[in-house]
């Protein structure tokens, strides 16, 4: 069977937390819509609602290897469902390096701050902070790819806010005079997604074959 391709075109940034229960989700007060929690429908449901309507709002978990998390299919089918960012090749590959240091450029008047993080296509809110409460931001390109110049010699914190939801941090990032600091970085639970879905044109997709070494599941 086919893995079903979604994307993601408005994020809401409603909390989900604030939402009334309701069937297989969460009313917003908002919009006064429906927000389908997709982790309460299997493959074959899931894709139903989405062609039925084609606006339908969602809570969706999409884990580090770009699928949606669903729930287990009868008889358990390997059917899934594939955020399209992912399936298009903008997630990093393999597990995070630790932080590096690399030489600075002669124009860098200080360190700077440089890496990529795992965001699912989504573009990441990046804000280093100081043990003396001074804090340095950007915001990453659509490939994960984000830097922070002139940033003071010191230890930082870093935050990482993707638009799709959760926030989460890599600390004791230290940025010593004339060094860039490279970490990579993801979210080990993955992005949590509220807002529209829509099927992406062009259908599905044919599952992806195991490489060497691999079995199907």
């Amino acid at each position: 069977m086919r893995d079903i391709l979604v994307s993601f075109p408005k994020p809401c940034d409603e909390a989900w937390g604030s939402m009334a229960p309701a069937e297989r989700g969460r009313l917003c007060g908002r919009c006064d819509r429906i927000v389908h929690d997709l982790s309460q429908y299997d493959p074959d449901r899931a894709q139903a609602l989405l062609r039925s309507d084609p606006g339908a709002c969602v809570r969706a978990r999409i884990g580090a290897d770009g699928g949606v998390m669903l729930k287990p299919a009868r008889g358990g089918g390997a059917r899934r469902m594939i955020a399209a960012a992912a399936a298009a090749g903008l997630l990093a590959a393999g597990t995070p390096a630790p932080a590096r240091t690399v030489a600075a450029k002669p124009k860098d008047p200080a360190g700077a701050i440089a890496g990529k993080v795992q965001a699912f296509g989504y573009r990441v809110r990046v804000t280093a902070r100081s043990s003396d409460g001074r804090s340095f931001r950007t915001k990453s390109k659509s490939d994960g790819r984000f830097r922070i110049n002139a940033v003071p010699p010191g230890a930082y914190t870093l935050t990482f806010k993707p638009d799709c939801g959760e926030t989460w941090t890599v600390g004791e990032v230290v940025v010593g005079s004339g060094e860039t600091i490279v970490p990579s970085s993801e979210n080990e639970n993955g992005c949590i997604v509220v807002g529209m879905i829509r099927i992406e044109d062009g259908g599905d997709r044919p599952p992806a074959r195991p490489g060497n070494g691999e079995r199907a599941g």
